[in-house]
């Protein structure tokens, strides 16, 4: 789960890096951009990443399978939970 939101951080990071390195290319700028580059791709790799995995909708179930009904998706419901009318 880790490496597929790794994955998906670095393409994002790649595509932002490259986004920001055609609008901000000037070619009468003489100076070496590469740390600033890898800088951006870092900082992005690393803030991806984390959000991908802290929010990622995983396939596990946080109800557990004894408080659901057969064939329903909705808790169980007991006397004291029935609406007043």
């Amino acid at each position: 789960m880790f490496g597929h939101c790794l994955l998906v951080g670095t393409g994002i990071s790649l595509i932002s890096t490259g986004t920001y390195a055609t609008i901000t290319y000037d070619k009468y700028d003489p100076r070496d951009r590469k740390n600033e580059y890898l800088t951006i791709f870092s900082i992005i790799i690393f803030i991806s990443t984390i959000m991908l995995y802290f929010f990622n909708n995983s396939s596990v179930s946080l109800v557990s399978s004894a408080t659901l009904d057969v064939g329903g998706s909705s808790p169980k419901m007991n006397n004291y939970t029935k609406p007043p009318f």
